[in-house]
């Protein structure tokens, strides 16, 4: 494990601010876990920890991760299209890039309305 020393600075401000330094260990870099107001954080990831204690947490934890994920490829393949949909001087191209537009938004919907339960 090496911690860079903009990573310890990061980590002991963390202390000063109130953070805890828990016996944990980051899985992905083997750095210290700290407890910032109540949510587990590795610090040199600069990521959110969640500890599972049951396989059937899991879903439940993946499920937000991946929702949002796929937010970010749909609003990303949208910019891309929209910028090709305006170069675009045949009628058939533009049907068949208006219908691939229509078809992600209708996935970003559900997307967000799914989020949307979920924090309920």
């Amino acid at each position: 494990m090496t911690i860079k020393d903009e990573d310890i600075q990061r980590m002991s401000q963390a202390l000063k601010s109130g953070a805890k330094l828990t016996s944990e260990i980051c899985p992905v870099c083997s750095s210290p876990i700290f407890e910032i107001k109540g949510e587990l954080w590795c610090l040199k990831c600069n990521k959110k920890v969640v500890k599972i204690r049951e396989e059937s947490e899991i879903a439940d934890i993946v499920l937000p991760y991946t929702l949002n994920n796929l937010s970010v490829v749909v609003v990303e393949k949208l910019e891309q299209l929209s910028a090709l949909l305006s170069k675009l001087t045949d009628p058939s191209d533009i049907k068949n890039v208006a219908d691939t537009l229509s078809a992600l938004l209708g996935v970003l919907s559900q997307s967000e309305n799914l989020k949307e339960k979920l924090r309920k």
